[in-house]
């Protein structure tokens, strides 16, 4: 009888067990003071949410948590922290989402307004990669995320001294959507030859940023991919021959904009396009979605 009634609560006790850890299972849970996190069913960890804290300026995603490897950086994983200048990536991370590290508006400086760290990537990550702060995946022909504050000179009153030039590594074939969202202090980027691709919201809201040069080899322009570069610098757009697909509003609420040319394409191809969903129905600058009477386009 005794035997058989410890056998009974031997049983409660897994089954006790199994429940909670199954309970875990996509539950938010706390890493630290500010990181949360949620168990996936194969047991890997997803980093899912944030807390920003004024005093906390560096966010470590770490190699494991509880023996369990942190694979992934979720939608919303560190985002609005404008407190966090760095961030390290361990290294067994391996899926990064688009929306995993968004306005992060001090990421790349520190108190002092000088250049930070941005994203530091452990060597030993076989997926992900970092340099000067600029994350990229491992061969560096993707670029995920500039940080925000990087290459920019701010006093301790947040007053801007200058603003950033970015030159693009020329190994890069991909800008990833939303790689530049938000970089309010960039004022000139240089994008090589070999780009291929400029994702969705690229650079959204680059409201300093100069007319970018476009090279011959892109054949891809995302949706909002520069919605809001409204500097009275950001004049003209040049559409190389070999775009083959541009989103709708990629410029949208570019009102500086006075000339757009558009290269190997007549106005009557260009329409097909539109009229195929392969461009945009509005893929040229507008103000506030309306058509803006001030600007040229050249088909040439």
């Amino acid at each position: 009888m005794k035997n058989r009634f410890k056998r009974i609560v031997a049983i409660v006790a897994i089954l006790s067990i199994f429940g909670v850890t199954t309970a875990l299972i996509g539950c938010n849970q706390k890493y630290g003071r500010n990181v949360e996190y949620q168990v996936e069913e194969n047991g890997e960890i997803t980093i899912v949410g944030y807390t920003d804290s004024t005093l906390v300026h560096e966010v470590v995603i770490p190699d494991e948590i509880d023996g369990k490897p942190v694979t992934k950086i979720g939608a919303q994983g560190i985002v609005n922290a404008e407190n966090v200048y760095t961030i390290r990536i361990g290294k067994n991370v391996k899926e990064i989402d688009t929306w995993g590290f968004t306005n992060l508006v001090g990421l790349g400086a520190d108190e002092y307004g000088k250049n930070g760290q941005g994203f530091v990537v452990d060597p030993e990550n076989p997926y992900f990669t970092a340099v000067d702060g600029v994350l990229f995946n491992k061969d560096m022909t993707e670029l995920l995320y500039y940080p925000i504050r990087k290459g920019c000179d701010i006093d301790n009153k947040m007053n801007v001294e200058s603003y950033a030039t970015y030159t693009i590594p020329d190994t890069v074939k991909k800008i990833r959507g939303k790689a530049f969202y938000h970089c309010y202090y960039l004022e000139k980027v240089i994008i090589p030859e070999g780009v291929e691709h400029i994702g969705e919201m690229a650079f959204f809201k680059c409201n300093m940023m100069e007319s970018p040069v476009l090279p011959e080899t892109v054949k891809t322009i995302g949706k909002d991919a520069f919605a809001y570069c409204e500097n009275e610098k950001f004049t003209t757009i040049n559409i190389p021959q070999a775009v083959e697909t541009i989103g709708d509003f990629a410029f949208y609420n570019c009102r500086a904009i006075t000339t757009i040319n558009v290269y190997g394409k007549t106005e009557a191809q260009v329409e097909a396009l539109q009229d195929a969903g392969t461009w945009g129905k509005k893929w040229y600058p507008t103000d506030n979605g309306r058509k803006i009477k001030t600007y040229e386009i050249k088909y040439l």
